[in-house]
Parts: C-alpha cells; structure tokens; sequence
C-alpha cells in the first residue's frame, strides 16, 4: 500500500518586505544579502496569524477532496499562536475537519519532513481514534510559521534570512500507487548550541528561571556545514532504502535556508543545480513551512510529470535531518 501527495497548498502573507527595506533596520543592502543567501525578498505577516496561514493553505491542498474523508491533521510549527489550543486544532475547527485526529509537532526546519514520517507511519499501521477499525484514508499534514515573530530585527546575520507563510500537502492511502518509496530521519546532538530560540516564561514566586531571549540565534559557518553534510548523509541513505541511485532522481527540493547551502549541495551530491527547487529568492527560509511550499511551487512549474523521482530534504535545529524519496 503506497502513501502519496495528491494536493498542495501554499500562502504567504499580503505584506512583502524587500532586502531594501531591510536596509533601513540595520548596517546591509541588497547586493550584500543576494550574494550571502539568494533572498530578495520575504512575507511578513502584518494581519494574519500563523492558524490563518495554515487554514488558507489546508484549504488550497484539499481543493475538492471531501472533507469527511481527513482522519488526521499534523501542523509542524516551532511559531505557534498559542500554547494551547494547538494550530492543527484550531485548524481542524475552522475547516470543518469533523473526523480527523489533530496534533503539532516541533522539529524546527525539518518539521515537515518529520510530519510526512508520522502521517505515513499512522497511515500505514494505525488507526485513528474514535473510528473504530477504520484506517486513516486521507491526512492534511502543514509547516506553518511565522518566524518575524522570533526574529532578531536588530542583528544583521540573522534577520535577512526569515519570513512567514504556509505550506500544506494531503496524503493518501493508495495501494496502486508507490507515493512514498522511503524515509530516513537522523537526530544530531546540538552540542555547541549552534541553533537555538530561547522561550520567555512569567518568572514564578519560588524560583527566578534563567532569562531565554526568544530570538532564533545561529552560528553561520557552523550550520553551514552541518546543513550540507546532513543533507548528503539522510539523503543517500533514503536512497538506499528505495534502491536507487542518485542519478535516478529528477527533482531535488531541499529546505529553502540558504541560497549558498544548496548550491553546495549540489556540489556535494554531484548533481546539477538545476534539478533542485530554488524558491528562498522570493520567501526567504519559512523554516517547517519551506519544503511544501518549494515542492508546491516546482508541482506549479509543469515540470514534474507521473513517475517523476524527487527527493525532498530537511535540515534545522535540534539538530535535525530527514529526507524523503517520492514517486510523483
């Protein structure tokens, strides 16, 4: 029985912000940024909360996919709007999504990657509460993130790289296609601290917690390095899995974190650049939301066909990795 993607969604916030108006927070300019990151330009959301973000995208995805027919809703998140309700209830609410589970999950910018392994896993060998014996057909698995809110607008090497927006991917059940042929997920110990977003708690009257600032802080050279070399390592071993070589995928859709990253992942895997989704020019990195919403925007490009191999790829603190290979 394969798992496979039978619609997508993607939304990003009304308000465009311009490496330009950047300039105007702190000491940089555009030719700076496009030759550190690839990024012209983010969405910031100036209305919309990230649960509007998630719904529109959701919406998108399921299309004319009836709605009785989604047992599970999973929003990967490290933004949410609240602590509780989580997004994918609130999701489920608004959607009128009657029959699903609904849950959230944090693992940073691999996030969706992680959602896609939990949805096909319950897919495949479980079912879903409160209905009986019956299988999940259908799960609506979303990234959704509004990062602007984490953000340090103050420091320069940081706040050039994140925007905001929704990506969203409906998953079937469908024994006569192959959908997912494999997925590989590996966790890193972030031992140095090289990303990390602190959390700011009210201070209790029985012990003065530490102050986290809740700002994303990062060490560039050394995510670099780990970006790169965990994308080679999930991703051969995901081929593995499928047994399959490099050379028999077609598309590459890596998460949108840096321009320079997946050029040098390219490289890496001695693949030609443009069979990899370059989508951070126009969204910046949108953390869990940027694979559907690079995979979106290739599936709009009329590239893709039936029977196409694609390799999508995470990487993001934790430390985290995983890579999926799809059959289109």
């Amino acid at each position: 029985m394969g798992v496979e993607i039978v619609g997508l969604g993607k939304c990003l916030p009304e308000k465009v912000v311009t490496n330009d108006d950047i300039s105007d927070l702190v000491d940089t300019d555009h030719t700076w940024i496009i030759e550190r990151t690839g990024i012209e330009q983010r969405h910031i959301a100036a209305g919309e909360s990230g649960t509007d973000l998630a719904c529109k995208a959701a919406e998108e995805a399921l299309g004319n996919i009836d709605r009785d027919s989604i047992g599970l809703v999973l929003v990967a998140t490290v933004t949410p709007d609240a602590m509780v309700p989580v997004t994918s209830a609130q999701v489920k609410m608004r959607l009128g999504l009657d029959h699903a589970v609904a849950f959230d999950i944090n693992a940073a910018c691999s996030g969706f990657m992680y959602g896609i392994w939990c949805a096909e896993a319950l897919m495949k060998n479980g079912a879903a509460p409160g209905a009986g014996t019956m299988n999940i057909q259908r799960a609506l698995v979303i990234g959704a993130e509004r990062l602007s809110r984490i953000t340090n607008w103050k420091e320069r090497s940081s706040c050039i790289l994140f925007g905001d927006g929704a990506g969203a991917a409906v998953l079937e059940n469908n024994p006569k296609r192959p959908g997912i042929l494999a997925t590989y997920l590996k966790n890193y110990d972030d031992q140095k601290g090289v990303l990390t977003c602190g959390k700011e708690y009210h201070q209790t009257p029985f012990y003065k917690d530490e102050n986290q600032p809740q700002h994303l802080a990062l060490r560039g050279k050394a995510v670099f390095k780990f970006a790169v070399n965990s994308i080679e390592e999930v991703t051969m071993e995901a081929l593995k899995q499928a047994g399959l070589e490099l050379d028999d995928i077609d598309w590459f859709v890596p998460h949108q974190a840096n321009g320079r990253i997946m050029e040098a992942a390219a490289k890496r895997l001695n693949q030609p650049i443009e069979k990899f989704q370059i989508s951070i020019n126009k969204s910046a990195n949108v953390s869990s939301a940027s694979i559907p919403m690079a995979l979106y925007d290739l599936s709009k490009t009329g590239k893709m066909e039936k029977g196409d191999k694609i390799a999508v790829m995470g990487f993001g603190g934790g430390l985290c990795a995983a890579a999926a290979i799809i059959e289109w």
